[in-house]
């Protein structure tokens, strides 16, 4: 049975725009699926500040992996467009989160979903309700643009004339 697998995706390091562009082909080839696509944004740097600001976006699809294989194939992705995680929150060339896999909640040692940060996070929630807008946290029990009024938006719509890429 096919589960929509949502993701978040950010950059801030590099070509940031085009390692989104590379994750998303990626993604699209190794689930065989066609995705819906937020807008992306530039965003300020969460947790650790004293870095480069962020491009991000959200991505949805179907699938029919469990979601430890999506979890791995996703990983895969980050290794092979070189990612390098140095510390928590620290700059990154590409980042993949999985936010939410259908209604399931899932808490273990390796994930947990929906994403805990989810409805803290404007660089999530702000492209996801471009997708998702009447989508409901599992959780809450609110749907993600009632989220989206409950926090501050920094976020700042990309297009080519917000930053240098």
């Amino acid at each position: 049975m096919k589960k929509t697998l949502v993701l978040s995706l950010g950059s801030n390091l590099g070509n940031r725009y085009a390692y989104l562009l590379q994750a998303i082909h990626l993604i699209e080839q190794r689930f065989s699926s066609q995705t819906s696509r937020a807008h992306y944004y530039t965003t300020p740097p969460w947790g650790e500040e004293n870095q480069p600001i962020f491009i991000n976006t959200a991505i949805s699809l179907q699938t029919e992996l469990d979601l430890y294989s999506c979890l791995e194939v996703l990983q895969s992705i980050e290794k092979q467009l070189d990612r390098i995680k140095t510390k928590k929150w620290g700059p990154r060339n590409i980042d993949i989160d999985i936010l939410l896999y259908g209604s399931e909640i899932i808490k273990s040692q390796e994930l947990i979903v929906p994403h805990p940060h989810l409805h803290h996070r404007p660089f999530v929630l702000i492209p996801l309700c471009d997708i998702h807008g009447k989508m409901m946290h599992p959780i809450l029990k609110k749907s993600m643009t009632a989220l989206a009024k409950d926090i501050v938006n920094d976020t700042v719509l990309f297009t080519s004339n917000t930053v240098k890429l």
